[in-house]
């Protein structure tokens, strides 16, 4: 018989409690170890590419970088590394647009304890895994979405704005010029149709990229 292989998961959420309540409950799973935690969305990026998990665990709510982005970005970058959503939002477009991403589960943060092994297992054989009780009804995201037109860069910048940071706050976060904010900002505005900031952050708010605190 052969012996199962254990599966490394990196944790993604903002909250240091929740992270440390899924490494307790993941224990359990002797076949399970946690490789990686990070609550910034723009630090986990590199920090996964650095350890390559076999699951990332990933919030969708998240400072910096939001999770379905990181998601984007990871999917692109990281072919051997599934992603598993853990998340409170069960609206269909959120869901449907993960798995357009490329996650292979999605999982509510409601959910039953055992519900997370289960998940993590199936992800990382690489089968999808949909919390009970959700469904993928319909996916309105596509080319014909502004949005989709962004590069990562310019979603990360769209949403340090849409967090209240100025653009030398951005450019320390990104490690990248002032002035090269600036181009970046205008770039997404032309391409989302937006011209001022106030806009910018009503429609960051209603595309769920953050939420009012």
């Amino acid at each position: 018989m052969m012996l199962q292989q254990m599966i490394g998961v990196f944790l993604v959420d903002d909250h240091v409690m929740v992270r440390e309540g899924l490494a307790a409950l993941l224990a359990r799973d002797e076949y399970v170890r946690i490789v990686g935690q990070c609550g910034d969305g723009i630090r986990a990026l590199e920090d996964i590419q650095q350890v390559q998990p076999d699951v990332v665990i990933l919030d969708i709510t998240m400072p910096g970088l939001n999770g379905l982005d990181i998601c984007r970005e990871l999917t692109r970058k990281l072919c051997d590394s599934r992603v598993l959503i853990l998340t409170m939002h069960d609206d269909e477009q959120f869901v449907a647009r993960a798995f357009e991403y490329g996650a292979t589960g999605y999982l509510l943060k409601e959910a039953v304890s055992d519900q997370l092994s289960q998940a993590v297992r199936c992800v990382a054989r690489g089968e999808r895994y949909i919390c009970p009780g959700l469904s993928i009804k319909r996916v309105t995201t596509g080319l014909d979405d502004p949005y989709e037109q962004l590069t990562t860069r310019e979603r990360q910048v769209l949403q340090l704005i849409a967090e209240g940071k100025t653009n030398r706050q951005i450019s320390e976060a990104l490690n990248v010029a002032v002035k090269t904010v600036d181009t970046h900002r205008s770039h997404l505005m032309r391409k989302l149709g937006i011209h001022d900031q106030t806009s910018l952050v009503k429609y960051a708010l209603r595309k769920g990229i953050v939420k009012l605190q």
